[in-house]
């Protein structure tokens, strides 16, 4: 009698987590993230231009005299009110009465007795130099939708490297939205057909139902968690559909100032104005030497920009980065900084003829650091 012996080739053990599952699972987190971005992108879109239907309008923010509340870039919402609905603290749409055909949004400072509105931004020291008839204001603003209107601010400045930038990114986010297609896209294995090219060469029946079965759980792995991420996706979209209660307080709320008990004064400017780089920190640190009478406020200014603001018994303050996406990449820019005395209507000012310079090194993360 003879016998023979029979050699079954044995399946390596699949590992639970291989090298196509992880892939698998990037492309369905950056898909993920990708289509959460795009639905903030939209949800905010959608709240810019769905109240227009309701007789709302909206404005874009180009300039920071409303700093901090309201920053450049920001779309307002402003809805149509009555004269008498009118009131102090409100911030207000009206027809610019020093420019004609442009729109001012500032706070009513106080109404004068004939019903004639004394208007201020939060960020000026001093209240605006003509008053406003009720007739041109086009409406009290209710609606805050930050940032959605830069690329209207970077036009409007003939930025166009910086708007083409931003078309490329969302174009990127978009497509990254399609990464994981392939994988919704996926047949189904069939019953009892082989998976994979090792699994037909194995003949052991228990190795063939291992493979099937670590291959199915991972298809129902990947099935699941794409069925997770648009139900992500569609709670975002809600969410953006339903306002915060807070959208609107910051219109309900004054940015307060020091007050002082000046009667008479004389704004000094301040004489020396330095930069330094904190360690650790993606802002500088903007120091300066001011000898006059004791101020109520500083305010470090680009133009006739705000970027940010001290107290008046400050001798320093740092660069407030939420005014970064005013400065272009790599340029330098000469800051100067604005003694501010007294409360309106009896305020004065004085910015300094000594200056600093600044510069953005990165928008990613926000760095800007002081340039010689």
């Amino acid at each position: 009698m003879s016998t023979s012996h029979a050699h079954v080739a044995v399946a390596p053990r699949a590992s639970s987590i291989d090298v196509a599952t992880l892939a698998d699972w990037s492309r369905i987190v950056v898909a993920t993230v990708a289509r959460g971005l795009i639905a903030t992108l939209l949800g905010m879109a959608f709240w810019a231009a769905a109240p227009a239907l309701l007789g709302w309008q909206p404005t874009t923010v180009m300039t920071g005299s409303m700093m901090p509340r309201v920053a450049v870039g920001d779309i307002v919402l402003a809805r149509p009110a009555a004269p008498s609905q009118l009131g102090v603290g409100q911030v207000l749409l009206f027809d610019d009465p020093d420019r004609a055909g442009d729109l001012r949004l500032h706070r009513v400072e106080s109404i004068e007795p004939g019903g004639t509105l004394v208007t201020k931004g939060d960020a000026n020291p001093a209240v605006d130099s003509s008053p406003v008839s009720s007739a041109d204001v086009h409406g009290v603003g209710v609606l805050r939708v930050p940032l959605l209107g830069l690329p209207i601010v970077w036009l409007h400045q003939g930025d166009v490297p910086r708007v083409v930038l931003a078309g490329l990114a969302f174009a990127v986010v978009l497509a990254l939205t399609l990464i994981d297609g392939p994988l919704r896209r996926r047949p189904e294995p069939a019953p009892g057909a082989a998976t994979d090219p090792e699994e037909a060469r194995v003949g052991s029946g228990r190795s063939r139902h291992r493979h099937r079965r670590v291959a199915d759980r991972r298809h129902r792995v990947v099935r699941g968690v794409a069925g997770l991420s648009v139900i992500v996706v569609a709670a975002s979209g809600i969410g953006f559909l339903l306002p915060p209660a807070a959208v609107a307080a910051p219109f309900a709320a004054r940015t307060s100032n020091p007050t002082s008990n000046l009667t008479a004064a004389t704004a000094e400017a301040a004489t020396t104005l330095s930069c330094a780089d904190a360690s650790g920190t993606v802002s500088p640190v903007i120091s300066w030497t001011y000898s006059g009478v004791p101020a109520d406020s500083f305010d470090l200014m680009y133009g006739t920009t705000v970027l940010a603001s001290a107290p008046g018994t400050a001798t320093s303050l740092t660069y407030d980065r939420t005014s970064l996406l005013n400065l272009s990449l790599g340029t330098p820019y000469a800051v100067t900084l604005r003694t501010n005395l007294g409360v309106a209507p009896n305020a004065w000012s004085k910015v300094s003829t000594a200056s600093t310079n600044i510069r953005v090194t990165s928008l990613l993360l926000g760095t800007v650091r002081c340039y010689p």
